[in-house]
């Protein structure tokens, strides 16, 4: 069960990974909650948990990052081989490590916003403690949550764990 605003919303859980039920991965428009969730089994969670278990998380959004790159100033006419001139400011050249990518032209506010969360929706979202059992014995366990506040499915990575700044499913 998932809460928000004091609404309830009842869902079964399964460690059948085949389970027709089962939905998978990031929504792109709001969905209700999953009919069911995939869970690791007793005896699993009963060996013990690599990170604490906490039930609460909060969607704080994407991060934006620069992966070790450099930001390059564009001139009006290197971006206009990127689409319209006027969309774009820099470049933001990949390390080495990325190959073959070379890089992505970025916009301004894209280079406003490197290092910053945008994107999320700030509420709070409490889990099921056997899901929140499973993340704790397994963090890589799920690649999306459930945001109660937008309705949707949405990578791990947009939410933080109340009361923290750690990265849930890290």
């Amino acid at each position: 069960m998932f809460s928000t605003n004091n609404k309830s919303i009842i869902m079964s859980l399964t460690t059948d990974s085949r389970d027709p039920r089962l939905g998978h991965g990031a929504d792109d428009q709001p969905v209700p909650q999953n009919e069911v969730y995939l869970v690791l089994s007793a005896e699993e969670i009963a060996k013990g948990f690599i990170r604490p278990v906490r039930r609460s998380y909060i969607h704080v959004g994407k991060i934006t990052e620069l992966k070790g790159g450099t930001i390059e100033p564009l001139s009006r006419e290197e971006a206009s081989r990127f689409g319209d001139p006027d969309k774009y400011v820099a470049f933001l050249r990949y390390p080495e490590s990325e190959s073959p990518l070379v890089g992505k032209a970025l916009t301004q506010k894209e280079v406003d916003n490197v290092g910053k969360n945008i994107g999320g929706c700030g509420s709070f979202t409490t889990m099921n403690l056997t899901i929140a059992e499973t993340y704790a014995r397994d963090p890589k366990f799920y690649g999306a949550t459930y945001c109660c506040f937008c309705q949707k499915h949405l990578p791990v990575n947009e939410f933080v764990w109340d009361g923290t700044n750690e990265r849930v499913g890290s």
